[in-house]
């Protein structure tokens, strides 16, 4: 009788450790597909429904990095610049590696204008990963834009026009560009955008959108 007791007791704890994984497993189920459906909306410019979307979100699961980094970047197009870059430098004091969110305050640092501290984050991660074109094209813009042109120069010097991203046609487009080359300019986009689609040039694209030389 002993024994079958505690097969018994044995039998509903693995039942209950088996459900717990269950229900867990589920949680993360739905958690990925509320962050594709709201990805989704972000990058169709739909921000107040990509947040209502994000709003589903509940419990533990809402303090998750990836759902408190894709708010930052929902509320940095919206123009809430402070609460975005809170939500960054949470995230980044939680798990300093944490790249998605140490591109995204470089980013909001951009946008704001804010070239110098931005320039000190890209390169920062560059510095952790010399083979990112994305980093190495953001650093060379910012050194542009703070006309540091032979810094520029010899940041974009590591990027080659068959990379897996456009930078290599974007920096040579706005190197063209600050020096007054329009047609140049346009000539080295237009390629880009032939070899990369669109999908593969938006982030190079909002990069651009802001900086007037």
């Amino acid at each position: 009788m002993k024994r079958l007791a505690a097969a018994l007791v044995l039998f509903a704890a693995a039942s209950v450790a088996a459900q717990e994984t269950g229900n867990a497993v589920l949680q993360q189920q739905r958690l990925a597909m509320v962050l594709r459906e709201t990805t989704k909306l972000y990058e169709a410019g739909q921000y107040q429904a990509a947040l209502q979307r994000l709003d589903t979100v509940q419990g533990a699961a809402a303090k998750d990095l990836a759902v408190l980094n894709l708010r930052g970047a929902i509320l940095s197009k919206t123009g809430d610049y402070s609460q975005a870059g809170e939500l960054f430098r949470s995230i980044l004091a939680a798990n300093p590696d944490y790249f998605p969110a140490a591109f995204n305050l470089g980013e909001l640092l951009f946008m704001q204008g804010q070239y110098e501290p931005a320039l000190e984050s890209f390169q920062t991660m560059l510095a952790r990963d010399p083979r990112n074109e994305l980093l190495r094209f953001k650093t060379a813009l910012c050194q542009l834009v703070l006309n540091r042109d032979e810094d520029a120069k010899k940041t974009a010097a590591g990027l080659v026009p068959t990379g897996s991203t456009p930078a290599w046609y974007y920096a040579q487009a706005v190197f063209a560009r600050k020096a007054g080359d329009e047609s140049r300019a346009r000539k080295n986009l237009s390629a880009a955008k032939s070899i990369y689609r669109d999908s593969g040039c938006q982030l190079f694209d909002e990069s651009i959108a802001t900086v007037k030389f």
